[in-house]
């Protein structure tokens, strides 16, 4: 009986056991972080924000005139210097040949005067002191008084025909600048272009890249260069000629009309 008392205590004590709860473990406490430790680095932009962050254009670049004098060399330098003689001398020539300055009106009044009254040493001393084209004309003319006709017009002519060629000559140089500035500006072209294809030659891109946009731009620079100084020069060349030739027109006729006011006051030798 004392057995089966022990065994029944068991067998009441063992589902008592088993009706307990477990035993809870506490967690471990989180470890403070150091002082020193740094933050977490903030995340990085998402692609698509930084797409929408418009980069500023590259700067254009501008041809200034010092570029252009720069690049185009030796060569625009002598373009230059004749468009500098070219314009003091066109603009002398344009206020200095006229035909109030080569035939004035004061100077055919005062000659015809003299002339008329038989005072024709006082209208040669006049005209050998001035410097217009008529007085030296006038001034030839009044030296064979007393001859034939055809004598005193002969002196005339000559006269006449050399202060033409003076003033020819002196709008010629505009005609000379006007012909050599393409060809210099011919010149610095070839001068360019050898040094472009001798760029082309070079190995390396950037180099050949750049010693060729070299050459190009001053061949392009001088040609420009040259034709910007030829059509000024030869369209002031053909104005003045214009000039010239009503200059003479108006010298042939005054001239004529003196031959005959001299034969008819000037004493017969």
């Amino acid at each position: 009986m004392l057995a089966v008392a022990c065994g029944a205590g068991r067998a009441q004590n063992a589902p008592a056991a088993e009706a307990a709860p477990p035993a809870v473990i506490p967690a471990p406490a989180p470890t403070p972080a150091p002082a020193d430790t740094p933050a977490p680095a903030a995340a990085a932009p998402a692609p698509d924000a930084a797409a929408a962050v418009a980069l500023p254009e590259p700067a254009k670049p501008q041809l200034s005139l010092m570029t252009m004098v720069e690049q185009g060399g030796a060569i625009l330098w002598v373009i230059m210097g004749l468009g500098f003689i070219a314009l003091v001398g066109a603009l002398y020539l344009f206020l200095t040949l006229t035909t109030g300055r080569e035939v004035p009106k004061k100077l055919v009044k005062r000659a015809q005067a003299q002339i008329a009254s038989g005072d024709l040493r006082g209208a040669y001393q006049m005209c050998v002191e001035r410097d217009e084209l008529l007085a030296r004309i006038l001034a030839a003319g009044l030296k064979k008084a007393g001859h034939d006709r055809y004598v005193i017009q002969e002196a005339m002519e000559s006269e006449g025909a050399r202060g033409a060629a003076a003033m020819w000559q002196r709008i010629a140089f505009l005609n000379h600048i006007g012909t050599l500035a393409p060809l210099l500006g011919l010149l610095g072209t070839v001068w360019g272009m050898m040094q472009a294809f001798v760029a082309i030659s070079v190995d390396l891109a950037q180099v050949q890249a750049m010693g060729m946009a070299a050459g190009v731009s001053k061949a392009m620079i001088t040609t420009a260069g040259g034709l910007l100084l030829a059509i000024p020069c030869l369209a002031m060349h053909y104005y003045l000629r214009g000039r010239v030739v009503k200059i003479i027109a108006s010298v042939e006729g005054q001239a004529n009309d003196f031959i005959d006011l001299i034969l008819e006051h000037a004493p017969r030798s």
